[in-house]
Formats: C-alpha cells, sequence, structure tokens
C-alpha cells in the first residue's frame, strides 16, 4: 500500500514537471518613433516656472531599460508556452520644491499586435494618464479626453503639435479641497507643463 502511495505521488510530480521549454516567438524594441516621446538625457537640469513666478529644477535622475516578457493566460499547468519579448523603458524626473517625482513610461503595457500604445505619465505615485500611440509614433486620440493642439506659446517658445491630457484617476485623492494635477501638455519635447486643480501651473522655461 506504502509503495502504491509512493508511486502516485511519483507520477503527481512527474506530471508537473515541464521538460518543454518556452518558444519565444517575436521580440519588440523600442522603435525611434517611440523613442522620441522621451527625449531626455541622464543628469538632464529642467527648469520650470510657477505661474506666481518661483522658479525650480528638476532633475531626470534615472533612464532604465528592460526586457520583459508577454504570455498568453493559461489557467492551469502549462508547459513550452510561446511568449513575445518587450522592451520597457523609464524615465524618472524629479525636484526637490515642490516635490515632484515624475515618471514616463513606454511599452509597460505591451500586447503585441494591439494598438494603440501608450504614453505613461504619474507623479508621486499617485496621480496617472496615458496618452495613446500607433506605431508610426503618432498620437491617437479619437477614442479619449485628451485635445490636440497645434501650437501652443508657453514663456515666449512655440511648441508643436502639443497634447493637452487630463489625469485618468488619482489615488487616495477623495478630498475635492485638496489641490491635485489636473493635466499636462506633453509634446515630443517632453513635458511641458502640469495643470493643477486650483488652475495654478508648472511650465517649463527652455
Amino acid at each position: 500500500m506504502k509503495n502504491k502511495i509512493l508511486l502516485g505521488f511519483l507520477l503527481l510530480l512527474l506530471s508537473g514537471c515541464c521538460f518543454e521549454d518556452d518558444v519565444e516567438v517575436a521580440c519588440y524594441s523600442i522603435a525611434d518613433e517611440e523613442l522620441s516621446f522621451i527625449p531626455y538625457t541622464l543628469n538632464q537640469d529642467l527648469k520650470f516656472k510657477h505661474s506666481n513666478g518661483f522658479e525650480f529644477s528638476a532633475y531626470v535622475d534615472n533612464i532604465e531599460t528592460e526586457w520583459d516578457q508577454y504570455y498568453d493566460f493559461c489557467e492551469w499547468f502549462c508547459c513550452g508556452q510561446e511568449y513575445f519579448s518587450y522592451e520597457v523603458m523609464r524615465v524618472y524626473i524629479n525636484s526637490t520644491y515642490p516635490s515632484l517625482n515624475m515618471r514616463i513610461r513606454l511599452n509597460e503595457s505591451y500586447y503585441g499586435d494591439y494598438h494603440p500604445m501608450n504614453v505613461h505619465f504619474d507623479i508621486n505615485h499617485r496621480h496617472f494618464l496615458s496618452i495613446p500611440y500607433d506605431s508610426t509614433g503618432t498620437f491617437v486620440l479619437d477614442y479619449t479626453d485628451a485635445i490636440l493642439h497645434d501650437s501652443v506659446v508657453l514663456n515666449s517658445n512655440t511648441y508643436r503639435c502639443v497634447v493637452e491630457k487630463p489625469f485618468d484617476f488619482h489615488m487616495f485623492t477623495d478630498d475635492s479641497t485638496v489641490v491635485v494635477p489636473q493635466s499636462i501638455l506633453y509634446s515630443n519635447y517632453g513635458l511641458l507643463q502640469i495643470k493643477m486643480s486650483n488652475n495654478e501651473t508648472y511650465t517649463i522655461q527652455e
């Protein structure tokens, strides 16, 4: 009886072992068109000006890239699955006062041939928005609450093809009296302006 139990346990154990390697069927690196959405270099000093006149710097503290994999959903034990690899890029921009910890991310949620993709942006890990784009590196705004401006003048500088995008959601900010980021202006130049819920702004100076 003990031998039968042991044999059954071994068969169960072996049935859970996979002797087939997963198979990579595609590999997606970040294209130059996508890289144009985050035109930053490490340690870059970005000058911003508050609508009340206060000037401050935000620094590109870190730029990181890594490779991730996407697998189709598998409810039970799967062996020798097909998957594709995709490159992920994150840029971290921080300022001391005001305390703004910003991230810009590409391909963080990648689903292969399902387009559009998104430029993801967040502040202090609490305020989030995404701007969709297609495989040609063009913002896709048909089905979003974003607005595309042909040109915007900020601090006497003119910027072309600027997207105005409200934040999609805020975490732990149910109190309507708390001032939170309301929207941003963004282009291939990068982050141009943050508008707050009290209509104050942080605007790029360069």
